[in-house]
């Protein structure tokens, strides 16, 4: 991995948990508690480390196995947009993306095709499913809001990055295959009802 890419996952990862920070510290109310904002920072770091970087490093993983150069790279704006979104209650999860370009196989034919595509767009998602439950278990187990806060982030994740609109995944996902998709957007949601469970 290359410095400009590690750099761009921590400084992504770290803005992106600053973002939740605000969120579960009320939004501009963090202004006034900046403990509570620093509390709720490192501990929604916990989630955002593990759920955004093993979802972008998924994408990456995938698409290298293809045959395809890929790195992360960050969208300052997208920080800014998440940062700002927070102090009204939504975090705009868009830090940036794994940057592919196909290649060609032994024929000349391009490496990435829409079936492709879609598994190195689902791969993201399912990593945040997968955590959510694992930090669901946890929390089940040893009740704790760094558990329940990762639950809580990595649900939204996956949830964000389902929805089938413009370069986010659940688009490329539903291109490709429309079962796989309501599948991943099925459980997401059962995840998502669940959380009201969950500690906080």
């Amino acid at each position: 991995m290359k410095t400009r890419e590690l750099r761009d996952l921590v400084v992504s990862a770290l803005l992106l948990a600053l973002a939740f920070g605000i969120l579960f510290s009320n939004g501009f109310e963090a202004l006034s508690n900046p403990g509570r904002l620093i509390s709720m920072f490192l501990r929604a770091l916990v989630g955002v480390s593990a759920g955004f970087v093993l979802h972008e490093l998924g994408h990456r993983f995938v698409a290298r196995r293809f045959g395809c150069f890929a790195e992360y790279k960050m969208w300052t704006t997208g920080l800014v947009v998440a940062i700002m979104c927070s102090f009204f209650g939504f975090v705009f999860a868009a830090p940036g993306a794994v940057m592919i370009h196909t290649g060609v196989d032994l024929e000349g034919r391009p490496t990435l095709n829409k079936q492709r595509l879609g598994i190195i767009s689902i791969a993201g998602p399912s990593m945040n499913i997968c955590l959510a439950i694992v930090f669901m278990l946890l929390n089940g187990l040893y009740p704790s809001l760094v558990f329940s806060l990762g639950a809580r982030i990595n649900t939204w994740l996956a949830l964000f990055n389902l929805i089938p609109f413009g370069p986010l995944d659940g688009a490329k996902i539903m291109s490709w295959d429309k079962k796989v998709w309501l599948v991943a957007i099925i459980i997401t949601i059962g995840l998502f009802i669940s959380l009201e469970s969950l500690i906080f």
